[in-house]
């Protein structure tokens, strides 16, 4: 499965661990060789830790929690999403949203106020359109209609070089 220079990479981590109200960390793990995603959940301050099961579905890495994945499946590009209700042991199956993305990260973090905010590439070809947006619902709109409340967007030439690409936005 797989080029055998991924499969020797290994499992990776690109976003931020959730802390959660019952003390649990759940660590975002992905591997680009096998095109999918886990958690790593420690509930005794990462003593021992535990894996979730997959997060099934082609081609979903980086993801985020709730679990936002970039797509690196053919078009259309959107990023995936999946949902946990067991504090992240078990995930439903992984499915676009109508958010576009062209197979680059996407972070997204929890504010103070537990307004969401996302930042991720808007668009199904290059990484030269860069959007921040807020969702004040916990995402139950905006990942139902794909419509988030618009902070900021900023937009370079296509033909910008890699340098001035918005390859891995952070929140």
């Amino acid at each position: 499965m797989g080029y055998p220079y991924f499969r020797r990479v290994g499992w990776q981590t690109r976003n931020k661990p959730l802390l959660l109200d019952n003390g649990s960390m759940i660590v975002p793990f992905y591997s680009d060789g096998f095109g999918f995603s886990i958690m790593v959940i420690t509930n005794d301050g990462d003593h021992t830790w535990k894996f979730s099961a997959p997060l099934v579905g082609a081609g979903n890495i980086q993801p985020t929690l709730i679990a936002l994945m970039r797509d690196n499946d053919p078009a259309p590009k959107r990023l995936h999403i999946s949902t946990s209700s067991d504090g992240g042991l078990t995930w439903s199956n992984v499915r676009d949203t109508d958010l576009n993305n062209p197979g680059s990260a996407a972070d997204l973090v929890v504010l103070d106020s537990g307004a969401w905010l996302l930042v991720w590439n808007d668009t199904e070809v290059g990484r030269h359109r860069l959007v921040v947006a807020l969702s004040d619902d916990e995402g139950k709109t905006c990942l139902s209609t794909g419509i988030w409340n618009l902070m900021a967007a900023a937009e370079r030439p296509r033909e910008a070089t890699t340098l001035q690409s918005s390859r891995l936005p952070t929140a």
